[in-house]
């Protein structure tokens, strides 16, 4: 009776935030690395939650009493709507009415996202590709002889995966160890399920002998991520980069299948782990990482549970890979109740989490964050700093497009054709295979169905295989 609607609007919204947070804090036990960006992912939820209450209050009688609050609540909104629309214009109307997978492609948009820590950028090099052998030559950072003695009992735990082919060495083992704050029981279990996803599920040590990476690698390298390696920061340590507000991903959710994105995803990572260890052998220093999440264009389509909640298990998927290894992430250009929100409740996070993440708005804050951990040579020109890639200011044969329109339909429908094709060609390698060995595929006999052998909907079945 006394609290005004927006008021109690804005009350719930605090308590929301208060519960979301502080399930995170816990969370950040078991899962320090993925809860940085659950952090980010989570305050979307916070976003659209006030956004909606507030349209509902602002329907109810004496709305017009609150026309300016309501223009402030949508400004996070708008000014990814806005941004798309002014970077659609901007991108050049011979885009919008020519091929744009086309011109993509042409401009190698992405191509070299994972080869920035090199000497030779655009050299004829193939991208980093991850070691298979253990190699203990990387370097180790500093540990305390607690870390010592726990990493030296985890690789006896995890011996017996050796021969497998599966890497034991000390470099690849003390993030996990790190990950589950120096638990060496915890951490076995973390390495053991990060081997059962790597290993058994996505088969990534045959990334490269294997793989499609024409569909999985090439073909959508402009649009997925919209990001990469850009260089080192002011303390050496190495900066990625992503245009997280230009990602489109909610529209890649509803048009690849999960399992695609997964080894589409897959590649992008463990490319960028090879690069780490790439410059970390090159440089003899152990690699610590700063990530920046670029917000601008992030729009309304993307604030809803569906994305969250994939995007939260694509970066469970990534810590599997690369665990432990951010020092910081810089979310720049974020719309305003975003960074406010975070703001307000920051204090709640202990001081390491809350140093670890800095969340800003607006261009000249943003640009500010950013030369306190990178130089001017290394931030893109488009933010206000200095780094072109051949006269670009996108640095978009690193980070990806510029353009902010969704994945061409061109493009989905050649990753899909690729894919299949792949599919088919393995199929027939198989049979030539089995063919060399004396095994011979026997069509179905007459009689079992024209939809199979019971006639079902499974489709025409061999009958068995018979040597």
């Amino acid at each position: 009776r006394v609290l005004s609607k927006p008021a109690l609007v804005g009350a719930a919204f605090v308590r929301m935030s208060l519960m979301v947070l502080e399930s995170l804090v816990e969370w950040s036990e078991l899962f320090p690395t993925s809860c940085l960006t659950a952090i980010a992912v989570s305050q979307f939820f916070l976003i659209r939650f006030l956004v909606n209450a507030t349209r509902a209050v602002l329907k109810s009688p004496g709305a017009h009493a609150y026309a300016g609050s309501s223009a402030l609540v949508h400004h996070g909104g708008e000014q990814g709507s806005n941004a798309r629309a002014d970077g659609q214009a901007a991108f050049g109307a011979d885009l919008a009415q020519g091929d744009r997978a086309e011109a993509a492609w042409a401009r190698a948009d992405g191509r070299y996202k994972h080869c920035a820590l090199r000497p030779d950028i655009f050299g004829e090099a193939p991208p980093p590709r991850y070691a298979q052998d253990n190699n203990d030559a990387l370097p180790l950072p500093e540990m305390s002889p607690k870390e010592v003695a726990g990493l030296a009992e985890l690789l006896a735990r995890v011996s017996d995966l050796t021969p497998r082919g599966v890497r034991t060495d000390r470099s690849t083992l003390l993030p996990f160890l790190r990950a589950r704050k120096g638990s060496v029981k915890n951490a076995e279990a973390y390495y053991r399920k990060a081997v059962e996803y790597r290993y058994d599920r996505l088969r990534m040590h045959e990334l490269d002998t294997h793989w499609n990476l024409e569909a999985y690698e090439r073909i959508l390298a402009p649009w997925w991520t919209r990001g990469g390696i850009l260089g080192h920061g002011l303390k050496g340590q190495v900066v990625g980069f992503e245009r997280f507000g230009r990602c489109r991903f909610a529209e890649l959710l509803d048009a690849i299948p999960w399992e695609i994105l997964l080894r589409l995803d897959a590649v992008h990572m463990q490319r960028t782990l090879a690069a780490c260890e790439e410059d970390s052998l090159r440089r003899g220093r152990p690699t610590v990482a700063t990530l920046v999440l670029d917000l601008e264009g992030l729009g309304m389509e993307s604030l809803n549970f569906k994305t969250a909640l994939a995007y939260g298990k694509l970066i469970s998927y990534r810590d599997m890979i690369m665990p432990n290894m951010v020092s910081h992430i810089l979310v720049i250009r974020s719309p305003k109740a975003f960074a406010q929100t975070f703001k307000m409740f920051s204090y709640i996070l202990d001081p390491v989490t809350r140093d670890k993440v800095q969340i800003v708005s607006g261009h000249e804050e943003s640009l500010a964050c950013l030369r306190r951990h990178i130089g001017n040579d290394m931030i893109p020109a488009y933010l206000g700093g200095e780094r072109c890639i051949n006269g670009d200011p996108n640095c978009a044969m690193i980070l990806g497009t510029a353009d902010p329109g969704p994945v061409p339909e061109k493009a989905l429908r050649r990753l899909r054709d690729s894919i299949a094709r792949g599919e088919q060609e393995q199929r027939a390698a198989r049979g030539a295979r089995l063919a060399e060995d004396g095994v011979v595929l026997r069509e179905r006999e007459p009689g079992f169905g024209e939809g199979g052998c019971l006639g079902c909907c499974m489709g025409p079945r061999l009958k068995g295989i018979v040597g």
